[in-house]
C-alpha cells in the first residue's frame, strides 16, 4: 500500500516535470519562429502546430494516467482497510 501512495506522489512530481519540458520547449519555438522566412517560416509553423497537438495530447494522457494512479491508491487503501476490519486487526 504505501509503495503505491508513494508512486502517486513521485508521478506527480515527475508529471509536473515533463510539463514544464514541454512549456520551455513550447517557449524556445516561440522565440526561433522569428528566424524563419519564407519557406522556412510556413515549415517552421507546420512543425510547430503537430507539437503544440501532439503537446496537447500528451498532457490529456498525463492527466488520465494520474487520475487512475489516484483511484488505484484510494482503492487499494479502502479495500485494504474493509479486510483489515473483516479480520478485526
Amino acid at each position: 500500500m504505501p509503495a503505491l501512495v508513494a508512486s502517486e506522489g513521485t508521478f506527480g512530481a515527475k508529471t509536473a516535470l515533463m510539463r514544464s519540458t514541454i512549456s520551455q520547449a513550447e517557449s524556445a519555438a516561440l522565440s526561433a519562429q522569428a528566424f524563419h522566412v519564407g519557406e522556412s517560416s510556413v515549415a517552421f509553423q507546420a512543425a510547430h502546430a503537430r507539437f503544440v497537438e501532439v503537446a496537447a495530447k500528451v498532457n490529456a494522457l498525463l492527466d488520465i494516467a494520474q487520475i487512475n494512479l489516484g483511484d488505484a491508491a484510494a482503492t487499494y487503501v479502502a479495500e485494504d482497510v474493509a479486510a483489515a476490519s473483516r479480520y478485526g486487526v
